[in-house]
């Protein structure tokens, strides 16, 4: 079975206040702007492969990449949207990887198009356990990593980075 990930970092937030925990963190207008621009970008490219929408949004629970998941789903259709525990900066990509595939395995076996919202540095490290032969990533905010995962083999491929503008 072959999967498309987007692997997507979380829209530019505003900075964090004191006394204030990072996961209640909002988007700023730019990240609204910036999400906005990846998700149409992505409507797009998943329209021209013949796909009608994300299968399955998986996003942290952090206020940021839920305000950008929801964003997302106002240009992309979403068949299943759910929240992971375990997709938050300090999470590990190893035991992501084992639940997203066990996942893919039970609950999303039709999945073609699938996408995580998450944050640095988690996602940077993720993209590095998912395809050995790539580094980890600097991902720029609302920037997406394609990876073709073959999920009979347990095997992934790191495509491309994407970043679109809101200027475009």
């Amino acid at each position: 079975m072959a999967v498309t990930l987007f692997i997507m970092r979380h829209g530019d937030a505003e900075p964090a206040q004191a006394l204030k925990a990072d996961a209640v963190r909002p988007l700023s207008t730019m990240g609204e702007h910036e999400v906005l621009a990846s998700a149409t970008w992505l409507n797009d490219y998943i329209q021209q492969r013949g796909g009608n929408g994300l299968d399955w949004l998986t996003v942290s629970p952090y206020i940021r990449a839920q305000q950008t998941a929801t964003i997302v789903e106002s240009e992309v259709a979403v068949s299943t949207r759910d929240i992971c525990e375990d997709a938050v900066p300090e999470s590990s990509p190893e035991t992501f990887v084992d639940w997203f595939f066990a996942m893919l395995q039970t609950r999303h076996m039709n999945a073609k198009h699938v996408m995580l919202v998450s944050h640095m540095p988690f996602i940077s490290y993720l993209v590095a356990t998912l395809d050995k032969q790539t580094p980890p990533l600097l991902f720029p905010t609302a920037a997406m990593a394609e990876i073709r995962i073959d999920v009979n083999a347990g095997r992934a491929e790191f495509v491309r980075m994407i970043a679109p503008s809101a200027a475009e």
